[in-house]
C-alpha cells in the first residue's frame, strides 16, 4: 500500500511528464523531448510525421496518423474537461494551453477531495500518462527512470 506522500509524488511526476518537456542525458549531452501531451498531439497530426525537406513521401499502406492515438488523445481531453467540471476548478488564462493548465491544477486540488475520489483521479491521471507514453513512442519503464 502506498503512503499519501508516495501517491502525491506519483501524481505530481505523472502531471510533470504530461505537461513539461522531458530532459534525457545521453553520452554527456542533454536532449530535450516534448512533454507527453505534446508528443501525443504530434503523433495525431499527419504533417508532424513527415520529415524535413521531403517534398514527397514513398507510397505506403499506412495512414498518416494512427486512429487509436487520435482516439486516446480525445479520451484524455474529455477526461481533463470532465474532472475540471467536477472539481469546479477556475478556468486558466485564455493564452494558456488549456489542457496543460488544468492538468497542473489537479495536484493542488487532491488534498481537498475525499480519499476515494482522490484515488480515482490519481488512477485516471496515471492511465493518461501511460496512454500518452505508449502513444508517443516511449516505454513507461523508461519514463519511470527519469523521475
Amino acid at each position: 500500500m502506498m503512503t499519501p506522500t508516495a501517491h502525491a509524488d506519483t501524481l505530481t511526476a505523472d502531471v510533470d511528464q504530461l505537461t513539461k518537456p522531458i530532459h534525457v542525458a545521453i553520452q554527456g549531452r542533454i536532449i530535450t523531448h516534448p512533454s507527453l501531451l505534446d508528443a501525443l498531439r504530434d503523433a495525431c497530426t499527419p504533417s508532424a510525421n513527415s520529415g524535413g525537406n521531403i517534398t514527397r513521401r514513398a507510397p505506403t499502406s499506412r495512414p498518416p496518423a494512427r486512429l487509436d492515438t487520435i482516439d486516446r488523445l480525445a479520451e484524455i481531453y474529455v477526461g481533463i474537461s470532465t474532472w475540471h467540471s467536477r472539481l469546479n476548478l477556475p478556468s486558466p488564462p485564455r493564452n494558456a494551453d488549456w489542457q496543460k493548465a488544468v492538468l497542473r491544477a489537479f495536484p493542488a486540488a487532491v488534498p481537498d477531495l475525499a480519499p476515494a475520489i482522490a484515488d480515482y483521479l490519481r488512477d485516471e491521471i496515471h492511465d493518461w500518462w501511460r496512454v500518452a507514453a505508449v502513444g508517443s513512442g516511449w516505454r513507461p519503464e523508461q519514463l519511470r527512470k527519469l523521475r
